[in-house]
């Protein structure tokens, strides 16, 4: 009879954490070129459609030259562009959850500070924040932000990766954090950089090649000059950015007319 009882509870149990998977916990509201959802458990990776649901722990990946608009209860927005992959969480209490592995995301939420959240976690950190709109684009070793409304409060990780770092960093309108897990693997790949740029610059003018070099070269060290150290080699630079520049982006642009469109309805 014990055996049957803890057998039926066991079922319960797991039709109750099903259940729970599969609640809906937002939709594609806006794909462009080639994007694909996966369900949790699956292996396989679906073609989205317009208004399809996106269930507790799928994934959303893009491919080249595609973006996808993913929209969550309360207007809350997440777009992510070319080449991205997301998991989409929420827990018991209703708190949606991202999880990114790559890729660059913006993020949207219209109402007022405080009456709306999301989490959004990277390899390198963990961003909590509350009726604001920003952007991010991270790798493995790198994150970038940049805050538009709102303020962002952003967590980085353990170096080792066990968890997060016992310090928080504020990130308000107009400003931008960089964020770096491995310092001399960053310094590695701005020296890559630096070289790509001598091999394009190859030309008939020698002096102004020279001069030209030069400067970039300054502007590199200057760039890992400005970073400060946290604890276990973690490295950030925060300043303001180009807001002039940004608005040329056409990332930017498009994000922001989807913004007006949807603030609009």
């Amino acid at each position: 009879m014990a055996v049957k009882v803890m057998r039926s509870l066991l079922a319960l149990l797991v039709l109750m954490s099903f259940g729970f998977a599969q609640r809906s916990v937002g939709k594609i509201t806006f794909p462009i070129g080639d994007n694909f959802l996966q369900h949790v458990g699956d292996t396989q990776w679906n073609p989205v459609q317009y208004y399809m649901p996106v269930f507790n722990k799928d994934r959303v990946k893009t491919g080249k030259q595609s973006r996808c608009e993913i929209t969550f209860s309360n207007k809350k927005v997440m777009r992510i562009g070319e080449n991205s992959i997301v998991e989409i969480k929420a827990d018991e209490a209703g708190t949606e959850k991202v999880e990114m592995s790559r890729g660059r995301a913006w993020i949207s939420l219209f109402l007022p500070k405080g009456t709306s959240h999301l989490i959004v976690k990277t390899p390198t950190s963990v961003c909590a924040i509350r009726g604001t709109v920003y952007r991010l684009d991270s790798d493995s070793n790198k994150t970038t932000y940049r805050c538009y409304q709102g303020e962002l409060e952003i967590t980085p990780m353990k170096k080792d990766r066990s968890g997060l770092a016992d310090t928080s960093i504020a990130v308000g309108p107009g400003e931008e954090l960089i964020l770096i897990m491995n310092f001399e693997q960053y310094k590695k790949q701005q020296e890559k950089e630096f070289q790509d740029y001598q091999k394009q610059q190859m030309n008939e003018f020698e002096q102004f090649k020279k001069k030209d070099q030069q400067d970039f070269q300054k502007m590199v060290e200057q760039d890992l000059a400005d970073f400060k150290r946290m604890k276990a080699g973690l490295a950030f630079k925060k300043d303001r950015f180009d807001q002039q520049a940004d608005a040329n982006s056409d990332w930017v642009q498009w994000n922001k007319e989807r913004d007006k469109l949807l603030q609009e309805k």
